[in-house]
Order: structure tokens, then sequence, then C-alpha cells
């Protein structure tokens, strides 16, 4: 079977005060056709369970249902982190 991985797209939201840099990384589902809408949201949830146990900076997941807005993809997980190392870690992983 061949199977393509998900795209993977990172940003940087800087912060002001005291609070660390997040740092957001998107998944999604744009290259994944050959598993269906609730496979992948079960994708984007093993990613968030890999980044809980090997990812110290890793804050929180989300996905989003953009099928109604989008010709390219279904659905969006956001992943958010406070180090670089880690999202560097996690894209290694699963890009």
């Amino acid at each position: 079977m061949n199977m393509t991985v998900p795209k993977l797209l990172y940003y940087k939201t800087m912060t002001t005060g005291s609070l660390p840099e997040t740092i957001k990384v998107y998944l999604t589902d744009e290259h994944h056709h050959d598993l269906d809408y609730n496979r992948m949201r079960l994708y984007f949830i093993d990613a968030a369970i890999w980044a809980t146990k090997h990812c110290p900076s890793y804050k929180r997941f989300d996905i989003q249902d953009v099928a109604d807005h989008s010709i390219v993809c279904d659905q969006i997980a956001e992943y958010e982190f406070t180090d670089e190392r880690d999202v560097i870690w996690f894209k290694l992983r699963w890009l």
C-alpha cells in the first residue's frame, strides 16, 4: 500500500510579557485520501498522544472540520508547542 503523509505546516506566535512563545503546527489530510474521515481523526489523535509522551513543551491540540470551506482538505489539526526542538522532533515523526 502506498501511503502518503499529511501535509505539515507550522508558524510561531510571538507573545508579550512573561509568557513563552507558542509554536503552532498544522497537520492536514490534504494528501491522505486513503483514510476516511473518522480514521483521519484517529491519526490526528495518535499524533497528539505521541507528542504528549515525547515532547515536554507540547501544550494542546484541536481538530477543525473545514470540509464546507475547503476543496483541498476536510480536517486540520492544530498542535501547540513552546520549544522549537520539540517541533522539530514532532515534524521528524509525523512529516
